[in-house]
Order: structure tokens, then C-alpha cells, then sequence
């Protein structure tokens, strides 16, 4: 049986990719030469941001930007309880203390008003996250940090062709860290990539990537900081991918409309807000199920895989339930956590299918056992 998986990468063809290539493989650069700082310039031009400074992951960008930001070892960190796990770890590398806020049931995005109330005189930064695709309350969130000065910045991985308030994601707070792997709308095959409007801060992040050299002495070390360069090969897959993103973004949201149109609106279903404000890069299309369906979400993971259509029972666990955010580990992870998210059950904690975005043949089976009768 031929599977559909839930997404495949955007790769370009692969001639374009070896006629963009071929003449840094022969000169042996390879590395951090002129197709990365096109592929920098490409998402400048795009997304309209001052600066931006590519990276071997976007996980190695989280690191980094939380040293580049100068926040103070021990300090505070706000993230949202529902995101994925390197946004924290992330902080944890560096010997900071995630402290996790609610997210809003509807559009699963951190709330600007739990952020408030958790602030502490240890709160160092706020780290706001883009839920499949979805920016935050943007405005919300860099107002409460405006008020108690404290800087935002975004874990965008998901983000890249975004919009909020009709402007591209990127261009928001101290800086915001993009994913391009192979999951995401725009890849790299590997890679992240930060975008800032800070010119200071993208300096030091170009030391730090490259374990903080001193850009004018190569041989000191000016910074502390990681191999996190991207290579010239992921460079280019990540330039033609970029010169496709209206298109492919609009290709996801045309298919996502389908999946709200056939799938929102079942008995016991729904599906993610999205504010008129704000538009999503269409990562992902997420179905919760809820106790109401007339099918379980298990059942039609199930019914999914028994017809060679991918699924994911998605959603991420609230990270102050994964292993080692437990604050009873904190030692043996070398770090503190401070957990104020204690909120019971309720939507976050509802089944999840991620569907695959190549075709809606998932969406049409999905709806045929969501129909019928209990």
C-alpha cells in the first residue's frame, strides 16, 4: 500500500539547486560565502527585516539569541506552556528558568494576560512562540513588555510567510528565530535562520554562529558561541525555496480551507482560530477532537493509517508534563523551573490529528468516519 505522508518537502528541482551549487563546490566554498549571504538578503527583501543571520538550526538560533540578548544567568524567561520543546531547552542550555503561561484555548497562542500576572522581579525576557503557523497576539505581548521593560522576541519556527496586521513575520520584537527544516513551508533541509532590526545584535550573532570569533581577528574569541554556521548547499536549497514562498504558502492555506470547510464544523471537531488580524504560514492543519465526535481521535488515527494516510496525534505535550521539565529534575538538567501554568484539562488537553497538507483525500476520509453513526 502506497502511503501519503502527512507532508513532503518543498525541495526545488534539482538541476537549479546543482547550477546554483556548482560554483562554490569547485571554488571549496562551502560555507558562510556568497550563496548564504544571498539566501540572508533574499529573506531581507521579503519580509522586510534590517538584518538577518542564517543558522545551522533553528533550535541553535534559540540558544544563541537567548546569550546574544545578554539575559542574566538564573533569570526568568515567559514561554508558552503548549509549544514545542526547544523553546525551553533552549533556555535551559543557557542556565535560564522557563517559566510557563497559558495559552488561549482558541487560537493555542501564549495569553498576553497570564504573561502578566507571572511576571516577577527575576523576569528577564518574554518568548512568545508561533503555534502551528499562527503568530501571537504580537501587539499584546510587546506592550506588556514595553511596560515593565522587559524585551520580546518570537520562537517563529513555524512562521516564515506569516502575516500579522498585514505585515510578514520578522519584523517583530528584539528578533524572531525561523526553522527551515524539513517540515516547514520554506527549507533548507536543515537550517534557521533569525531576522532583526537590531544591526548589533545580528553582529554578535554572526560572531556567536561561529563559535564567537572575533569578525576582525579570526584566531580570539570575542563571544561565546556555537558551530552553528549553514553550510553553502543548505543556503542555496534555502534560496530557491524562498523565491517559491508566496506561492507555497498560498498553496498550504487553499488546502487548509478545505480542511476547515469539510472538517470545523463536524459534531464534536473544530479546529484553531485564526483573528482577522493575523494569517498563518499554514504549517500545519491540526483537528481536535473532543469527547463529542462521533469517532474518537484515536479511531481515526487509526482508520488514517488502516488506508495509507499519514496522521499525527499531534498537539505537543504542556511542557511542564515532558521528563525533563519536571522542576523535581531540574538539577540533572542544570537549571531551575519555575512552573505557574496550572491550569486543568480543558482544550489543550483534547485529542489532536494533524493532517497531511499534500491533498484533501485525508480530509474526505476523515469526514466519512467523523459522520458516521455512533
Amino acid at each position: 500500500m502506497e502511503l501519503m505522508p502527512i507532508i513532503r518537502p518543498t525541495l526545488p528541482e534539482f538541476r537549479e539547486f546543482e547550477e546554483l551549487v556548482r560554483p562554490s563546490w569547485e571554488e571549496g566554498q562551502v560555507t558562510t560565502g556568497r550563496i548564504g549571504r544571498a539566501f540572508e538578503e533574499e529573506v531581507c527583501r521579503l519580509i522586510g527585516a534590517r538584518e538577518a543571520v542564517s543558522m545551522s538550526s533553528c533550535t541553535a538560533g534559540l540558544m544563541l539569541a537567548a546569550q546574544a540578548l545578554e539575559l542574566p544567568a538564573g533569570a526568568e524567561v515567559i514561554v508558552p506552556s503548549f509549544t514545542f520543546a526547544a523553546t525551553a531547552q533552549a533556555l535551559v542550555w543557557n542556565g535560564l528558568v522557563p517559566v510557563f503561561c497559558d495559552c488561549l484555548p482558541d487560537t493555542l497562542t501564549l495569553d498576553p494576560a497570564d504573561v502578566e500576572r507571572n511576571l516577577t522581579s527575576r523576569t528577564a525576557a518574554i518568548c512568545a512562540a508561533y503555534v502551528y503557523g499562527l503568530p501571537p497576539d504580537i501587539d499584546a505581548l510587546t506592550k506588556v513588555g514595553e511596560r515593565h521593560g522587559i524585551p520580546v522576541y518570537f520562537d517563529s519556527a513555524q512562521g516564515l510567510g506569516a502575516e500579522y496586521q498585514g505585515r510578514k513575520a520578522g519584523a517583530f520584537g528584539q528578533c524572531e528565530i525561523f526553522s527551515l527544516s524539513p517540515t516547514k513551508v520554506v527549507t533548507a533541509v536543515e537550517g534557521g535562520v533569525i531576522c532583526t532590526g537590531d544591526a548589533r545584535l545580528a553582529a554578535r550573532l554572526r560572531s556567536m554562529r561561529d563559535y564567537g570569533k572575533d569578525p576582525h581577528k579570526g584566531e580570539d574569541m570575542v563571544h561565546l558561541g556555537l558551530s552553528a554556521r549553514m553550510s553553502e548547499l543548505h543556503a542555496a536549497v534555502g534560496l530557491l525555496s524562498l523565491r517559491r514562498l508566496d506561492e507555497l504558502v498560498k498553496a498550504r492555506r487553499q488546502l487548509i480551507e478545505v480542511y476547515r470547510a469539510r472538517l470545523g464544523a463536524l459534531p464534536g471537531c473544530h479546529v484553531q482560530s485564526v483573528p482577522p488580524e493575523r494569517s498563518s504560514s499554514g504549517n500545519y492543519f491540526v483537528l481536535f477532537i473532543t469527547a463529542r465526535a462521533r469517532a474518537g481521535r484515536d479511531a481515526v488515527y487509526a482508520g488514517l493509517a488502516a488506508r495509507g494516510i499519514v496522521a499525527v496525534v499531534m498537539g505537543y505535550l504542556l511542557l511542564r508534563a515532558v521528563a525533563n521539565f519536571d522542576p523535581r529534575e531540574a538539577r540533572e538538567i542544570g537549571g531551575s523551573l519555575r512552573v505557574l501554568s496550572q491550569s486543568p484539562g480543558g482544550p489543550l488537553l483534547m485529542g489532536i490529528v494533524a493532517l497531511g497538507l499534500i491533498s484533501y483525500g485525508a480530509a474526505m476520509w476523515a469526514v466519512a468516519i467523523a459522520r458516521r453513526p455512533a
